[in-house]
């Protein structure tokens, strides 16, 4: 019987590691309620220790590194977008507006109709 030698590096899903940093935020959450008496600036630093120490964890994973890299590329993405001029943008935000202010009206009007014809034809009116 011949036993394979695993690639740790080329087969790391990181499942021990995510749950460590599971684990690890689970316990941060856990002593913020616990230490209550301890003032709060001091118990949100080490919430904010803890996470960055979680997210170094993750990093350590394949998982890590594929969400590190999709933001990488979605930072270099929202550079390319042609973001609107404030001119275009408050133009666009009237427009809205005033379609609202219309609808609004027209089912107003709609409402009072059918209200008008049913109460007409239960006599109620």
């Amino acid at each position: 019987m011949v036993v394979e030698s695993k690639n740790i590096e080329g087969n790391n899903n990181g499942t021990p590691l995510l749950l460590m940093s599971l684990l690890l935020l689970l316990a941060g959450i856990v002593a913020f309620y616990y230490f209550s008496e301890i003032r709060l600036f001091y118990r949100v630093l080490g919430l904010f220790v803890i996470l960055g120490l979680s997210g170094y964890i993750v990093y350590q994973t394949n998982f890590g590194k594929t969400v590190y890299t999709y933001v990488l590329e979605s930072k270099i993405e929202l550079k390319k977008v042609s973001w609107p001029t404030k001119q275009e943008t408050t133009q666009t935000a009237i427009g809205v507006i005033v379609i609202v202010v219309i609808i609004g009206i027209l089912l107003w009007l709609l409402d009072m109709l059918l209200a008008w014809s049913i109460g007409t034809l239960y006599g109620v009116r």
